[in-house]
């Protein structure tokens, strides 16, 4: 009979209080800790996605003009260096792109003679909107001055300001 009193498990309830009383081999959360676990959990998120998603459109849009500039740069490096002339041709709106390309026969297009340095398309969501180079194109003279000054504009599907790439009248290329 004393092993049949041994083997039956006690209730986890007080006969004076009626509360829990916790033992030390009790593990486990109570309903309570996990709901307002769920319930922090869910304010984080609600705070930190839609932050997230504005920063990658951010990224993608400074992405796009850093490697503009980037080719810009290459552009003018390989005018001088080559002793060429180097354009820089936009495609602007949907589907945007831009080529870079030695120039030999100064006709703005790239030739069977031509040798392409880029070709490069924004990425989604990223639009090159304006350029105020006329006919949307520019040239680096084996000096690294660019036959034409201006800015091109990129924007982003988001709310972000758009940021312009600027050539001023001696090759400097710069963000604003």
């Amino acid at each position: 009979m004393e092993e049949l009193t041994r083997s039956v498990p006690r209730l986890p309830f007080s006969a004076d209080a009626g509360m829990v009383n916790k033992t030390a081999n009790q593990h486990g959360f109570t309903l309570i800790e996990v709901v307002v676990t769920i319930g922090i959990m869910a304010i984080v998120s609600a705070i930190a996605i839609p932050n997230m998603i504005g920063w990658r459109a951010e990224r993608q849009l400074r992405g796009a003009v850093n490697n503009l500039v980037g080719d810009l740069q290459l552009a003018k490096i390989t005018a001088i260096r080559e002793a060429e002339h180097v354009a820089v041709v936009c495609n602007t709106g949907a589907g945007s792109s831009y080529r870079v390309f030695i120039d030999k026969n100064l006709n703005w297009t790239e030739d069977a003679d031509d040798r392409l340095l880029r070709n490069v398309t924004t990425p989604p969501g990223v639009v090159i909107d304006s350029t105020t180079f006329t006919n949307n194109r520019t040239r680096f003279r084996p000096d690294g001055i660019p036959s034409f000054i201006g800015t091109v504009t990129f924007e982003n599907s988001s709310q972000i300001s758009p940021l312009k790439v600027v050539i001023n009248r001696v090759g400097r290329i710069r963000i604003e």
